[in-house]
This record gives C-alpha cells, sequence and structure tokens, in this order.
C-alpha cells in the first residue's frame, strides 16, 4: 500500500497589495530624501595620502552616485510625495510657490503657471546641471507642475498611480 502525501508550501501573499509593507507618504519621502541627499555629495577626503599628506586621512568613497537625469527625476519623484505627505515637508510646495511666483506676480508680463512649467521643462532637458542643482530643480518641478494642470500634471498622475500600486501611499 503506497500512500503519498503532499504538503502543500503556505502562500505568500502580498497583504492588501502592499509590497514594500506599511511605508506611507512621509516614510518614502523622507527615503527619497536620504537618497538625493548621500547621492550628490561629493566624497570626503582629498587623497587618503594619511598624516601630512594631502588627503589627511581616510578616503571615503561613494558606492554610487546619482547623475543629473537620475536626481533630477528622484528630486520630481520626491517632490511629488512631499505634497502628498504634508506635515515638515510642505516646505518643497513652499519652494515652488516661491520660484513660481518669482515669474507669475506680473514682473516678467503675463505668465501664467503653464509658462513656469514650460521653463522648468527646459531648463531640464537642455541644460545638465550639477547632481545637487538637478534635485532641487526636480523638487521645484514637482510643485509647479502640480499646481499647473494639464499636461503637467500627468508626471504627478503617474508617480501617484505607482505609489499606490506599491502600498506606498
Amino acid at each position: 500500500m503506497n500512500t503519498h502525501l503532499l504538503a502543500a508550501a503556505p502562500a505568500i501573499s502580498v497583504e492588501g497589495g502592499k509590497i514594500l509593507g506599511t511605508v506611507g507618504a512621509g516614510g518614502i519621502a523622507t527615503v527619497l530624501t536620504l537618497i538625493l541627499w548621500v547621492g550628490i555629495r561629493e566624497p570626503k577626503g582629498g587623497g587618503g595620502d594619511g598624516p601630512g599628506g594631502k588627503g589627511g586621512g581616510k578616503k571615503s568613497r561613494i558606492r554610487k552616485r546619482l547623475t543629473s537625469d537620475q536626481a533630477q527625476w528622484t528630486g520630481v519623484v520626491a517632490g511629488t510625495l512631499y505634497m502628498v505627505a504634508g506635515s515638515i515637508w510642505v516646505v518643497g510646495k513652499n519652494l515652488s510657490d516661491a520660484f513660481a511666483s518669482v515669474f507669475t506676480n506680473g514682473g516678467f508680463g503675463t505668465a501664467g503657471l503653464g509658462a513656469v512649467s514650460l521653463l522648468l521643462a527646459s531648463i531640464m532637458y537642455f541644460r545638465e546641471l550639477s547632481p545637487g542643482k538637478a534635485a532641487i530643480t526636480g523638487i521645484v518641478a514637482a510643485g509647479v507642475w502640480a499646481q499647473a494642470g494639464g499636461i503637467w500634471g500627468l508626471p504627478q498622475a503617474v508617480i501617484l498611480t505607482g505609489a499606490h500600486a506599491v502600498g506606498a501611499v
């Protein structure tokens, strides 16, 4: 008499579709800020020659450094999630509002948020900024684009749809 027992492994599931677990917009905003901060910084310590040498000690290394494009799009995602997270993250929206008001307050004639959005998109496309400046430009662009509406709202819609799909928002 052959008796075969078949034991099934428990099903692995993602609770409620939350691939990352419970993260939240504030958590993702914090992580993206950290990525920007460490990804755009220059290594400290010059040459690593030791005391008396040029470097003055151990040379630090960067495992991964963000390119200008990576920094600006990480900035756009971070800026979008800053607006969703609220709390201390309203600084990103305030920065966007301040930048936009320079152009929309009448000093440049009749200019709306669409024009400011086009200005930012032009800078992002035609200029290769340093990663730090690119990150700030991305954060500012996220706020301006969200307020401008129209086609400029597409990045925000895509980012928030993706964040919702993984359970981050």
